[in-house]
């Protein structure tokens, strides 16, 4: 018990800075991603630009995603590049491209009647927009977008390759240096703890939501 409580605070601030990045990724690549699925669905235009998009990030590792932003654009593009800031870029584009098409998907089977329903009703666009069509795609999307929020929390481990002492890595060098597993036994329990206040946080959201419709 000495030696856990001797090794757990670089461990935990790992899972700082793992949740520092799950949290701003969900943060900022949620809202991208429901406007790319709006646009996608939408406006005719921006769909096969949305579609090349999603295609190669979706048909492409993360692990290599990062690689590209952290060393890759630097040498195309002369430029210092932090890596926390390369990994949480990079994350959020990537979860954004994943979050457009679960939204896109969510918006395309709702039947076209609900629209029309609304233009009876006198409804304006926006209003049918933000009334009917949305608490339906968020209906339809509602599970999917949590079994994306539980990927996340094992992805943050890749934050790793491109040396961001993320808890996983500060778990790795533990068991280098003093030839134990106890680091990794610790940061196993750190994922599933995260793991399961993500799947409680997501049963929250759908009984309250399914409580709502």
């Amino acid at each position: 018990m000495e030696y856990w409580l001797e090794i757990l605070p670089p461990i935990a601030q790992g899972f700082k800075t793992s949740l520092t990045v799950y949290l701003l990724t969900m943060a900022l690549a949620l809202p991208l991603g429901l406007v790319l699925g709006l646009l996608a669905d939408m406006v005719k235009p921006a769909r096969p630009i949305i579609g090349v998009f999603t295609w190669i990030i979706r048909g492409t590792p993360l692990l290599l995603q990062l690689y590209v932003t952290m060393y890759a654009i630097p040498l195309l593009i002369p430029m210092r590049m932090d890596r926390f800031f390369a990994g949480t870029v990079t994350f959020v584009i990537n979860y954004a491209a994943y979050f457009a098409e679960i939204f896109r998907s969510g918006l395309a089977i709702i039947p076209l009647g609900q629209w029309q329903a609304g233009q009876v009703l006198g409804l304006k666009k926006r209003e049918i927009i933000f009334n009917i069509i949305l608490p339906q795609m968020f209906r339809n999307t509602l599970l999917p977008l949590i079994n994306e929020a539980i990927t996340l929390v094992k992805d943050t481990s890749l934050l790793a390759a491109i040396a961001i002492g993320e808890m996983l890595r500060n778990a790795k060098e533990i068991v280098g240096k003093d030839l134990r597993v106890d680091a990794l036994v610790i940061a196993g329990i750190f994922y599933l703890l995260f793991s399961f206040m993500v799947v409680s946080v997501g049963k929250r959201l759908e009984k309250t939501y399914l409580k709502q419709m």
